[in-house]
C-alpha cells in the first residue's frame, strides 16, 4: 500500500510538471503572436505615413514646376493627377469652330507662293474680326487677312480664331526642283501644259507603275471586273504622231483639250495608263466606277477628273490613271484635288515666240536660271525654255 501511494504521488507530480510546461509554451506562443500583430500594425501605419509624405512632396514639386511632371504616365494610375489638374491647352477657352470653316481643308503651297484663305460661314456669322496665327513661322507666314506665304519646305498649322471659336488648318509647303530637264515637286514628276520633258527622256513603263497596276487588276478580277491596259507608255516620237493626227482630224484647238503636245504628255513619264476603252462611257461601267473609287488604294489617281478641266487644262478622262504613290493618291482622293492643286502648279500652254536670226533659243542645260530651283523665279514657265518642237498628244 505504501508503495502504491508513492507511485500515485510521483504520477501526480509528473502531470503537474507537464501542465506547467504546456502553460509556459502556450504563453510564449501567444506572446509571439501578439508581438507580430503589433509590429504589423505599426509597419502599416509607418508605410501609410511614408506614402502620405511622398505624395505631399510630389504635389509640392509639381506645383513649383508643373512642366516637369511625368507626361508619359497614365493619369488613371497617377494619384497626383487627381490633386493637380493637367496643364490647360493653348486654346482651352475656345471651342472648335462650327459657325465658320475653310474652303480648303488642307492647304498645299509651294515655296515663295501665296494663297488666300477663304472662309465660309453659317448664317450671319461675322469673320471680319478673325485672327490668323501659325505654329511654325519658319515654314509659312500668314497675314492679318489670311494670306499664307510658303517660306520653306515642311508642314505647319494655321489657326483662325473668331469670337470664341477656333479653326485649325494643316498647311504643307512644297519645293520644286529641276533635274535633267524634268520638273519635280517634292519628288513627284509633273507633266502638263506648263511643264514638259526633253525629247530624249525615255524611261519606258516604270516597274512601280506596272506592279501597282497588276495588284489593282488582280483585285478587280476577284470581284468579277475586267480592267486592262488599253494604252501605256508612249515616247516623244509616238506623241508627235498622235498629236499631229488629232490636229489634222479635229483642229489644234480641240486637239489641245484632249491630247498633249510631244514632250508634255503624261504617257511619256512612265507613270500613266489608259484603262479599257478611251471613251467616257467607261465611267458608267462597273469597272469605271470601281476604278474611280479605289485606284488611290494602289497609288493611282484619276488624272483628269470631271469639273476640273480649267485646272488640268484637259477634258475629263475617266479611263486615264496616273501613279503617284499611295500616300499622295489617298490625299488627292480624300480632298478632291487634281495633281495641279496638290502640287501647286499651273497647266497653261504658252506658245514659244518664233525665233529670228538674231535670237538663240535657250537650252535647258545652258540656262542656269531654269536649272536651279524654279521657286527662285515663281513666274517663269518651263515651257518657255523647252528646246523641243511644240507639236504633239495626254
Amino acid at each position: 500500500m505504501a508503495q502504491q501511494g508513492s507511485q500515485n504521488s510521483q504520477r501526480i507530480q509528473k502531470n503537474q510538471r507537464v501542465d506547467r510546461t504546456y502553460a509556459v509554451f502556450t504563453f510564449l506562443m501567444l506572446s509571439v503572436v501578439l508581438v507580430f500583430a503589433f509590429g504589423l500594425m505599426i509597419g502599416k501605419q509607418n508605410l501609410k505615413h511614408a506614402e502620405t509624405v511622398q505624395k505631399t512632396m510630389q504635389v509640392e514639386k509639381e506645383t513649383e514646376n508643373p512642366d516637369n511632371s511625368d507626361s508619359g504616365q497614365n493619369p488613371a494610375e497617377n494619384p497626383v493627377s487627381e490633386i493637380i489638374p493637367e496643364k490647360p491647352e493653348l486654346h482651352s477657352e475656345l471651342k472648335t469652330a462650327v459657325n465658320f470653316w475653310s474652303m480648303d481643308s488642307h492647304v498645299y503651297l509651294r515655296v515663295n507662293h501665296e494663297k488666300q484663305l477663304q472662309l465660309g460661314t453659317r448664317g450671319e456669322f461675322d469673320t471680319s474680326g478673325a485672327v490668323f496665327t501659325v505654329d511654325d513661322s519658319t515654314i509659312a507666314s500668314v497675314s492679318d487677312t489670311g494670306m499664307i506665304t510658303g517660306l520653306t519646305k515642311g508642314n505647319c498649322m494655321i489657326s483662325v480664331t473668331c469670337e470664341d471659336e477656333i479653326l485649325e488648318i494643316p498647311v504643307t509647303i512644297r519645293e520644286m526642283t529641276i533635274q535633267d530637264g524634268c520638273t519635280y515637286v517634292d519628288g513627284i514628276l509633273i507633266a502638263n501644259k506648263s511643264y514638259g520633258m526633253p525629247a530624249d527622256y525615255d524611261p519606258g513603263m516604270l516597274p512601280e507603275t506596272e506592279d501597282a497596276f497588276t495588284r489593282l487588276q488582280e483585285d478587280a478580277q476577284t470581284l468579277g471586273l475586267n480592267i486592262y491596259m488599253g494604252s501605256g507608255y508612249r515616247n516623244y516620237e509616238h506623241q508627235v504622231r498622235d498629236f499631229d493626227s488629232m490636229c489634222r482630224a479635229y483642229g489644234e484647238e480641240y486637239a489641245s483639250m484632249v491630247s498633249a503636245r510631244a514632250g508634255y504628255s503624261e504617257h511619256q513619264t512612265g507613270y500613266t495608263i489608259d484603262c479599257n476603252t478611251i471613251n467616257n462611257d467607261f465611267a458608267e461601267t462597273p469597272e469605271g466606277q470601281w476604278l474611280a473609287a479605289n485606284c488611290h488604294l494602289y497609288g493611282f489617281i484619276i488624272r483628269y477628273p470631271l469639273g476640273k478641266e480649267a485646272i488640268t487644262g484637259y477634258d475629263y478622262e475617266s479611263w486615264h490613271i496616273r501613279y503617284v504613290g499611295v500616300k499622295a493618291a489617298t490625299e488627292i482622293y480624300e480632298h478632291g484635288l487634281t495633281l495641279e492643286e496638290y502640287l501647286d502648279v499651273e497647266s497653261v500652254y504658252i506658245p514659244e515666240p518664233e525665233a529670228t536670226n538674231s535670237e538663240i533659243t535657250p537650252e535647258i542645260s545652258g540656262n542656269p536660271e531654269f536649272t536651279q530651283n524654279s521657286d527662285s523665279n515663281s513666274n517663269s514657265n518651263p515651257a518657255e525654255f523647252m528646246d523641243a518642237p511644240m507639236d504633239a498628244p495626254v
